[in-house]
């Protein structure tokens, strides 16, 4: 499922990582870790809604072996077909964060697309930033998403949208960039998720809170 932005067509990993970043410095709006979380979990989706992976009872299984050609979600297929059976969904999201580098990943294809430069610190330890070649473009989809929140309810919307909104309150970005009247609606976006997107979502904040529970020992 993808997002229409002002001159481009997004992902929805894609949509979260510019959401998620300072179009102009390139700076996440959040803790790299939680954002690493939800782009796992948006990375899976795309897959579930390509029809290429199934969740069930919380395990995430292949469904559809064939390869799209796209770098990103044929390395997910290809990894989870190489451990055969289904496993839980939220080891899969640690899996993407600490083995894979979701966020390198996701922000990598933006730059092969044209949205964000790479521009990594010249200090050993200095976060790399993302900023965007068309700043206008790369704050489409958080533009487009509080116009959808502001003049839809959350049962008209779709489900991949839904998700969106879902994950980025899930990782902290509607406290930091969304009015306080869209992040009310972003909350009420998951009553109305699909069971299986609502497991993974699940899974993400799982995921969340054993990274905060890591970080505060």
């Amino acid at each position: 499922m993808t997002y229409p932005g002002a001159q481009a067509t997004y992902r929805l990993a894609d949509a979260l990582f510019l959401i998620g970043h300072d179009e102009f410095t390139g700076k996440p709006h959040v803790a790299v870790d939680r954002l690493e979380c939800g782009l796992a979990g948006a990375a899976l989706a795309e897959l579930m809604f390509e029809g290429r992976i199934a969740l069930d009872g919380g395990g995430i299984a292949a469904v559809d072996p064939r390869l799209w050609q796209e770098p990103l979600t044929d390395l997910l297929i290809t990894e989870i077909l190489r451990r055969e059976g289904a496993h839980p969904a939220r080891l899969w999201i640690r899996y993407l964060r600490t083995q894979l580098n979701i966020n390198e990943r996701v922000g990598t294809r933006l730059v092969t697309a044209g949205v964000l430069r790479r521009e990594q610190g010249k200090l050993i330890g200095r976060q790399v930033r993302w900023p965007a070649t068309d700043p206008n473009q790369a704050a489409s989809p958080r533009v487009r998403l509080t116009a959808m929140l502001m003049h839809s309810s959350p049962a008209e919307l779709d489900p991949g949208t839904l998700l969106l909104a879902s994950l980025a309150e899930a990782v902290g970005l509607a406290a930091h960039i969304f009015d306080p009247q869209v992040g009310a609606r972003m909350r009420d976006c998951r009553r109305f998720l699909p069971a299986q997107l609502d497991g993974l979502l699940a899974a993400v904040v799982g995921a969340l809170d054993a990274s905060t529970t890591t970080v505060r020992r």
